[in-house]
């Protein structure tokens, strides 16, 4: 398998990459551990792969749209 130069956790909404906790306090500008309690309570769908737990960019962009409303 042959990449472009780009590491295999990246975010890449166009190709739908999965995204790190890092990733998700990063774009809500929060902290990490509040990513992980997100994650962890469900307000956040997530994927667990082994030990991992990433999140989809849609699941993510799902909160997103659900806390603008208020929901």
């Amino acid at each position: 398998m042959t990449t472009t130069g780009k590491s295999v956790d990246t975010v890449d909404a166009a190709n739908q990459r999965l995204l790190r906790l890092d990733d998700i306090s990063d774009r809500l500008a929060i902290s990490r551990s509040m990513a992980w309690k997100l994650v962890a309570y469900g307000e956040i769908r997530s994927v667990r792969i082994g030990r991992a737990v990433r999140v989809r960019p849609a699941d993510l962009d799902a909160y997103i749209e659900s806390a603008e409303r208020g929901a």
